[in-house]
C-alpha cells in the first residue's frame, strides 16, 4: 500500500471543499464523474462502516499513517462504480443475479467481507459492478484492434519526455522513432495488434482504450523499468453480439477495466485534492502526480498529461 500524507484522518475531516469551475458543484464532492457528483459524505460513510466491522484496523491505520490511503481507495471504488454505471447505460449492459452471486462466490461467499473493504451493505453492489465490467470486456474483446507508433524508454522521466515529443505532431514522431531505431531500440510505426492475439495487453494496459491521437506512456510490466511510449493511430472497438468466449472471465474483467479508460476520457473525472490526483493509466486515485502509473496525453490537449 502506498502511504499517502494528504490528510490526518478521513473520519474526522468533515470540512467542505472550496469548489470552482462549471458543471456539478465541487463543494463537498469527493469526485465528479461526467455530470455525476460523488459526495465526500459517501466516502466517509463507507469509511465508518469499514472501521466498524474491522475494529482492529483503526489502530493499525493510525500507526501506519494510512487513514488517507483507505479513504483514497474507497473514493477510487466509488469513481469506478460510477464509470461502470455510465458505460453500462451507454452499452445496454446488465448483470443477472446469477452472475452477481457467481462473483460473490468467487470472492469467498457472503461471509468473505472480513479483512476487505466490502461490507455486508455494499457487497451485492460491488459484485454487480464487477460483473458489469466483465460483460463490458465480453462485449468488445473480439472486435478490439489498435494501430500505433511506438518506442521505448527505461525511466519515468525519459518516458514522459518522449511522450511529450510524440505529442508534437507527425514530424516529431518520425524523428523520435528514427533516432531510437538507429540507437538499437525497438521503435516502429504502424504496429497493429488485435485483442484476440494479445489478451494480456488488452487486459492490463490502456493500449486498446485510447482514442486515435492519444499518446500513452506506461510500463507493460509494472516496476520493470521498461516503458512503452505509443501514439495511437487507429482504434477499432466493434461490439460483438455473439462473443467467441475464447478467454476466461478474469481476462475479460481486465479488458472491461481498461475500457473504462475510454469512458473516463470521454466524460472526465475530477478528483477532490483531499484524495490526491486521478491516475489516467491506472484508473485510480494516487497521492500525487509523481505516483501515477504513466502518462496519457489527449489529442489536441498536448500541453499536459
Amino acid at each position: 500500500m502506498r502511504r499517502g500524507r494528504l490528510f490526518a484522518s478521513l473520519a474526522v475531516a468533515g470540512v467542505l471543499l472550496s469548489g470552482c469551475g462549471s458543471g456539478p458543484s465541487q463543494v463537498g464532492a469527493a469526485a465528479i464523474v461526467g455530470d455525476q457528483r460523488i459526495p465526500v459524505t459517501e466516502v466517509q460513510s463507507w469509511f465508518s462502516e469499514v472501521l466498524a466491522k474491522e475494529p482492529e484496523l483503526k489502530p493499525q491505520l493510525r500507526e501506519q499513517g494510512q487513514y488517507d490511503e483507505l479513504g483514497r481507495t474507497l473514493a477510487g471504488q466509488l469513481v469506478r462504480q460510477e464509470l461502470v454505471a455510465q458505460a453500462a447505460r451507454e452499452n445496454g449492459l446488465t448483470a443477472s443475479e446469477q452472475q452477481i452471486t457467481g462473483m460473490i462466490n468467487q470472492w469467498g461467499g457472503p461471509q468473505a467481507t472480513e479483512g476487505k473493504i466490502f461490507t455486508p451493505e455494499n457487497l451485492h453492489e460491488m459484485a454487480r459492478t464487477e460483473a458489469l465490467v466483465t460483460e463490458l470486456g465480453r462485449r468488445y474483446f473480439d472486435g478490439l484492434a489498435v494501430t500505433f507508433d511506438f518506442t521505448q524508454a527505461t525511466t519515468r522521466a525519459e518516458a514522459e519526455r518522449k511522450a511529450h515529443q510524440m505529442a508534437q505532431g507527425d514530424a516529431a514522431v518520425r524523428d523520435l522513432i528514427a533516432a531510437d531505431a538507429k540507437a538499437g531500440l525497438p521503435a516502429s510505426a504502424g504496429q497493429q495488434l488485435r485483442a484476440l492475439d494479445s489478451p494480456k495487453l488488452a487486459a492490463s494496459t490502456p493500449l486498446f482504450s485510447a482514442e486515435p491521437g492519444t499518446v500513452l506512456a506506461f510500463e507493460p510490466e509494472p516496476n520493470s523499468g521498461q516503458w512503452l511510449v505509443a501514439l495511437i493511430r487507429d482504434r477499432k472497438a466493434a461490439p460483438t453480439a455473439n462473443p467467441t468466449g475464447g478467454v476466461d472471465d478474469q481476462t475479460l474483467q481486465g479488458v472491461g477495466t481498461s475500457l473504462l479508460g475510454a469512458t473516463a476520457d470521454r466524460v472526465g473525472v475530477t478528483l477532490s485534492p483531499r484524495y490526491g490526483v486521478w491516475d489516467p493509466i491506472g484508473l485510480q486515485p494516487v497521492p500525487n502526480e509523481g505516483e501515477t502509473t504513466g502518462f496519457r496525453i489527449e489529442p489536441h490537449h498536448h500541453e499536459g498529461a
